[in-house]
């Protein structure tokens, strides 16, 4: 298992992290969404939304990297986009 299970993928970089999802989350401004239970996402820098089979939809970030918005965050992922 890999050692570090949290990473922080910034311009310039990929930096591990020794924090639970729940505790970073709590950590994070207002516009960092948890979208999976292994991604949080900032909604500025979500660029669209892709539905994948079986209610799950696929964010696309300016940057091009793709990341799953899974069921369980997605009720709450829209909310916050709405506003």
């Amino acid at each position: 298992m890999n050692q570090w299970p949290w990473v922080n993928h910034l311009p310039g970089g990929v930096y591990p992290m020794r924090s639970t999802m729940d505790k970073l989350e709590k950590l994070l401004p207002a516009d960092f969404v948890r979208i999976h239970r292994s991604s949080i996402v900032n909604v500025r820098k979500v660029q669209q939304l892709e539905p994948l089979d079986a209610g799950d939809y696929q964010v696309v970030l300016e940057s091009q990297k793709t990341l799953t918005l899974s069921r369980r965050y997605r009720d709450s992922f829209k909310n916050l986009l709405r506003l």
